[in-house]
C-alpha cells in the first residue's frame, strides 16, 4: 500500500515542477513586454492594448490615444525622432533626448567683411568674402511635444522659437588685402578678421526669412498625415 502512494505521488510533484516553470516563463513574458511595450505602442503601429500613466489608465477607446495607435510612426518618420507627446493634458510619452535637434530650414549666402587701420598716415586693409550654409530649427527638449487633442482632431506642435543651429562657412576670398608703408597686417589681424567674418554672417543669417522658413518647414512635415489620419495641425511657441 505505502509502494502504491509513492508511486502515485511522483507524477503529482512532476505537475507541480512543470506549473511552477510555467508561471515563471509567463511573469518573465510580461516584463520584457513591459519594457518593450511603450515602444512598440507609439512608434511600431497599433497595438490593442492601454497605458498606464500617473494619471490613470488610457482608454482605448480614446480618439486622441487611437490616433497615436495609428499614426505612431509615421509622427516618428515625419519628425525624424520621438517627440514627447501629450494626449489631453496626459503626457504618455518622452520628452526625446536634449541631445536631439531638428533642421528644418537651410539657406546659403555670401557675406563680406572689411577692416581698415590708418596709423601715422600710413593705411591698411583688408577685406573678406565668405560662402556660408546656414541651419535655422529647433532644439529638442522638455518644450517640444506632439500634443493631441482628446477627440483626436487636432495635433499641435509646441515648441520654442526656432534659432541658428549652425552657420558653417564653405569658402572663403581674399578681396583686398594690402599694407600701408609702415603699417602691416599682422597674423593675429587676419585671424581676428576672419573670426569677425563668422560672427557678422551668422548675424546676418538670423533673419526672418529663416525662422518663418523653419516654422513652416515643422508643420508642412506632418501635412502629409492630416487627411490620412483626419486630423488639422497647429503649432504653439512657447517662451
Amino acid at each position: 500500500m505505502s509502494e502504491l502512494s509513492a508511486h502515485e505521488n511522483k507524477p503529482m510533484k512532476k505537475d507541480k515542477a512543470s506549473t511552477i516553470l510555467a508561471i515563471g516563463v509567463a511573469i518573465s513574458l510580461v516584463i520584457v513586454a513591459g519594457f518593450g511595450g511603450a515602444y512598440y505602442l507609439f512608434w511600431k503601429g497599433p497595438i490593442e492594448v492601454g497605458s498606464a500613466t500617473k494619471e490613470g489608465v488610457i482608454e482605448t477607446a480614446n480618439a486622441g490615444y487611437d490616433l497615436l495607435k495609428r499614426a505612431g510612426k509615421d509622427f516618428h518618420d515625419a519628425l525624424g525622432f520621438e517627440p514627447k507627446v501629450v494626449i489631453g493634458s496626459t503626457t504618455v510619452h518622452g520628452p526625446a533626448s536634449k541631445d536631439v535637434e531638428i533642421v528644418t530650414a537651410t539657406k546659403s549666402f555670401q557675406h563680406t567683411y572689411s577692416y581698415e587701420v590708418t596709423w601715422g598716415g600710413s593705411k591698411k586693409r583688408l577685406k573678406l568674402k565668405g560662402d556660408f550654409i546656414a541651419k535655422a530649427g529647433f532644439p529638442v527638449d522638455e518644450s517640444f511635444a506632439l500634443i493631441i487633442s482628446e477627440d483626436g482632431k487636432t495635433v499641435q506642435l509646441q515648441h520654442k522659437a526656432p534659432e541658428i543651429l549652425s552657420c558653417e562657412m564653405t569658402n572663403i576670398e581674399v578681396i583686398q588685402d594690402e599694407n600701408g608703408w609702415w603699417n602691416k597686417i599682422q597674423t593675429d589681424e587676419r585671424e581676428s578678421a576672419q573670426n569677425e567674418l563668422l560672427r557678422q554672417a551668422r548675424q546676418a543669417a538670423n533673419e526672418p526669412d529663416l525662422m518663418n522658413a523653419a516654422n513652416e518647414n515643422l508643420v508642412e512635415r506632418l501635412a502629409p498625415l492630416q487627411s490620412l489620419y483626419s486630423f488639422k495641425t497647429e503649432s504653439e511657441v512657447q517662451p
